[in-house]
């Protein structure tokens, strides 16, 4: 059992929002504890996660709480769903497996990685990795497998395939990966210096780290300041290092404020930073910065054209 703090952690949702969501839509009932506090059990956990990841695409809260009520009771004998997927505003949902988030269906090697998650089996999740590394460029696996797979490994979790514990096990072992090959690629002294982090709150920095690799490999000078930096440290931190630019992801829509509010802070006192922005909210941020889609070769090319990396 989860208490309210703890649910809106797992889920990427405020817990004003979460207690609103329980007033005004019934979409979870937790329990109480002996001293009157909520408890949330894992298939509360998984409703809000649907119920956020339909919002976040474009639902409203209404709509999406009552689909995400059609998806819960729409399970087999064994409690998986019978339907997996976005789905549409009709209720119709795609099939569990293979596919893949756009239709297309999921590779051998994203199914093994689902499994490894399944069975809480680390080794094998690593060799997955490894293999899949193998197989292409860096920037090449991660746009085209990795975030694809990880999409995938969110939604098993929201659809009660995957444990929390499984979850993160694969995801610690993905960014474990990561953070060896920032460390292992070459980044030029002469490079421009780019900082990348999250803004205050957001922990989700899978996405951002493997722009972080990209970004080194690519001829920047990195900074990799990871997660929940405040906009007066993202102050400092351009101050300190003398960087020319910055690129910050905005997964979730409970991040736009302060991600707004960095975005703001920055350009007002170093107007000549170059601001570039990932993650899922990005185009949801105002002003003077750059969105940069969701292909870090994208990404990392659009930087490098802005800051002109020299040959």
């Amino acid at each position: 059992m989860y208490t309210i703090k703890r649910a809106a952690e797992l889920t990427g949702i405020s817990v004003a929002t979460l207690r609103a969501w329980e007033r005004r839509y019934g979409v979870v009932s937790p329990q109480r504890s002996d001293g009157g506090y909520r408890l949330y059990g894992p298939e509360d956990v998984r409703a809000l996660a649907i119920m956020n990841s339909l919002v976040n695409e474009g639902w409203s809260a209404r709509e999406a709480a009552a689909e995400t009520t059609r998806r819960l009771s729409s399970r087999d004998p064994a409690g998986r769903e019978t339907s997996f997927g976005r789905g549409d505003r009709e209720g119709r949902g795609a099939r569990v497996a293979p596919l893949r988030p756009g239709g297309r269906y999921q590779s051998e090697d994203a199914e093994a990685f689902i499994r490894a998650a399944e069975r809480l089996d680390s080794a094998s999740a690593t060799a997955v990795l490894d293999a899949r590394f193998a197989l292409g460029t860096f920037e090449h696996v991660v746009d085209d497998w990795l975030m694809p797979t990880l999409a995938l490994v969110g939604e098993a979790w929201a659809h009660g395939r995957l444990t929390v514990a499984g979850e993160h096990l694969v995801s610690y072992a993905v960014q474990r990966r990561l953070a060896a090959a920032y460390e292992t690629a070459s980044s030029r002294v002469d490079g421009p210096t780019l900082l990348i982090g999250l803004p205050p709150g957001s922990r989700h920095e899978l996405g951002l780290l493997a722009f972080a690799v990209a970004a080194r490999r690519a001829g920047f000078a990195t900074v990799y300041v990871g997660a929940d930096l405040p906009a007066e440290d993202w102050v400092r931190a351009i101050e300190a290092r003398h960087a020319a630019g910055m690129v910050m992801a905005v997964p979730r829509n409970i991040d736009i404020g302060a991600a707004q509010e960095i975005v703001d802070t920055v350009t007002r006192t170093h107007p000549e930073v170059v601001i570039g922005l990932g993650g899922s909210q990005q185009n949801e941020i105002t002003g003077t910065c750059v969105h940069l889609g969701h292909s870090i070769t994208v990404a990392v090319g659009e930087m490098t054209r802005r800051l002109r990396i020299p040959a």
